[in-house]
């Protein structure tokens, strides 16, 4: 997160130089963009090579900027979730038995009954224990994660361009200011965008030619959304298997076979016809049998986190704590029984801003629009991405398989406006369809003609060096992240408790009117064999009892809202303050 950050500079600011320059010097560098543009036909010549270079270039990229700046540390409620799923896979487990304790440990995002774990889907989990076991660094899994969502938007849109293009929307991902966001937190986003890319890669190829290697890839995509992103996930994919079913059945009426795809003249290729039988074994058997692996691994997950094959981990958790609705056409929902002030104080946090959406029509538009800021400012690199849009009627009516796919971005769109919160990683299961227009967008702004003078060719130009001053600023902006954020004081903390030679029980300590977006209780996926446990002040009898189960842990208070957050060791207990009650 990088809300705290300096203040943000705007390169769309700078568009009014940019339109005379086009205008009177539209060849001003043009000897480098050659360059630049000889180098990517070069790439394009090998397909699978160029997809690895965009991957292997968003990897370094975000390498580079952890050694010269610095890991960050988890910051949100929900990236202490995912870092608790990581852990526990690491340790081999799919999700961790209740503690003894476990009212000491109740924590935001967090189950503790039926089993210890996260109510976040298994996905950006799994990702960061990869990066925990390979180097014992769980930002690993993320920079992983980003090569990948690039390398893979390179590839789907390989199925709708020439590559020298692909290339250019795969480094266009790899640099964008979301992407390197993404790359330096613990949120997902990325693992997402890679499970979307893959769907309409493989819808685009199976349009053109079914094949069961496109169905497979289709499957998996679809598995990834569906372990990462569910509602939104679900919704693209039922979008994607709607379009392909109506699309199938229309040609099989018309023709009695399956014409998939057609030249420039309007005949299709003997190669590119395909019984309906044929189709049904190349394409719907493999990716069928995907969907019946799907379903057992979610339900197996499902069963070992809830007990219940059917409810997921993410129910649960909004049945024990959750008062706000998830979608802004629901009602709220009665209110549990805290046992802790700061979990009540967020979950009412949580109503007040899904009231202040529904107070009247005009507050629901006005949270939809911001809603579509927040999705857009993310997706259009500071609105620079307008420019090439401008081109987007022409580059519509150009490719009919774009025609077709518009129509679901925007059905998917409205289904995740839906929600009561919206953030710029919800969107990334559809984003695919946005580059793809974006790039597509390119290639005809790129045509534009003046008077005789190749002025879209310059304004296309110009516009990408605007979008690459827009990142640098964005790599500012996440260095300049002060380092006296209590997520930053939180983390030299525990590093300093963890070098001790002695293992730690620390009771946290908020003051009334505590901000509960900052919580300072989360633990390892093993609580009694970590050197350092965080727990939550009870009542004097239940925190003997927890002095008296890590009876070997030296015993400390925290004042997590002290500036700076200090520890207070104690010889007992007793010493601990009364907390306020959650009513």
């Amino acid at each position: 997160m990088i809300s705290n950050a300096a203040p943000v500079f705007k390169p769309f600011l700078l568009l009014p130089l940019l339109l005379p320059l086009v205008w009177w010097a539209p060849r001003l560098g043009a000897r480098l963009f050659r360059a630049i543009e000889t180098a990517l036909n070069h790439l394009a010549r090998r397909p699978g090579r160029a997809v690895l270079v965009v991957g292997l270039a968003s990897f370094v990229l975000s390498v580079i900027l952890a050694a010269t700046i610095r890991v960050v540390p988890p910051h949100t409620h929900d990236e202490f979730g995912y870092l608790l799923i990581a852990d526990t896979f690491s340790h081999g487990r799919v999700t961790n038995p209740p503690h003894a304790h476990w009212p000491h440990f109740e924590s935001v995002h967090v189950l503790q009954q039926p089993t210890y774990t996260s109510k976040y889907p298994p996905a950006q989990g799994l990702a960061l224990a990869i990066g925990q076991l390979l180097a014992r660094l769980p930002m690993l899994g993320v920079w992983l994660t980003c090569a990948l969502a690039s390398a893979t938007v390179c590839w789907m849109l390989m199925a709708w361009m020439k590559p020298r293009w692909a290339i250019v929307g795969g480094l266009l991902t790899a640099f964008h200011p979301q992407m390197i966001v993404w790359s330096q937190d613990y949120w997902g986003g990325a693992v997402a965008l890679a499970g979307g890319a893959i769907v309409l890669g493989a819808f685009r190829r199976i349009l053109r030619e079914p094949k069961t290697r496109d169905a497979i890839w289709l499957g998996l995509g679809m598995a990834i959304l569906a372990n990462s992103r569910p509602y939104e996930g679900f919704v693209f994919s039922a979008l994607v298997c709607a379009t392909l079913a109506v699309w199938f059945i229309r040609r099989r009426i018309k023709t009695g076979t399956w014409i998939v795809d057609r030249g420039a003249a309007g005949d299709a290729h003997p190669s590119a016809i395909a019984h309906p039988r044929s189709a049904l074994r190349t394409v719907i058997l493999p990716w069928a049998a995907i969907m019946v692996l799907l379903a057992a691994q979610i339900g197996y997950y499902n069963a070992r986190s809830t007990g219940s094959a059917l409810r997921m981990p993410y129910v649960v958790c909004e049945a024990t704590y959750g008062i706000a609705p998830l979608f802004i056409f629901q009602s709220p929902k009665p209110e549990p029984t805290y046992r802790h002030a700061e979990l009540r104080a967020l979950q009412h946090d949580y109503l007040a801003f899904y009231r202040r959406q529904v107070q009247s029509g005009w507050t629901l538009i006005a949270a939809t629009v911001h809603k579509i800021h927040i999705v857009l400012e993310s997706c259009l690199w500071s609105r620079l991405l307008l420019i090439p849009l401008l081109a987007a009627p022409w580059a519509i009516a150009g490719d009919r398989w774009l025609r077709l796919a518009i129509p679901g971005g925007l059905i998917f769109s409205e289904a995740m406006l839906l929600g009561t919160w919206v953030s710029p990683h919800y969107a990334a299961p559809g984003a695919a369809i946005f580059i793809v227009l974006v790039v597509t967008s390119m290639r005809w702004l790129k045509t534009f003609t003046l008077r005789g003078r190749r002025v879209g060719q310059a304004l296309l130009r110009g516009t990408l060096c605007l979008c690459a001053l827009s990142s640098i600023f964005t790599i500012v902006r996440i260095a300049q992240i002060p380092e006296d954020r209590w997520d930053f004081q939180r983390a030299r903390l525990l590093r300093q408790l963890d070098a001790t030679p002695d293992r730690n029980l620390v009771f946290v300590r908020y003051q009334l009117g505590h901000n509960p977006h900052r919580e300072w209780v989360y633990n390892s996926a093993d609580i009694d064999s970590a050197h350092t446990v965080l727990a939550r002040i009870l009542s004097p009898r239940e925190n003997a009892k927890l002095r008296e189960y890590f009876r070997g842990h030296r015993l400390w208070m925290l004042e997590a809202d002290a500036q700076p957050a200090t520890l207070v060791q104690l010889d007992d207990p007793a010493q601990l303050p009364p907390v306020a009650p959650p009513r």
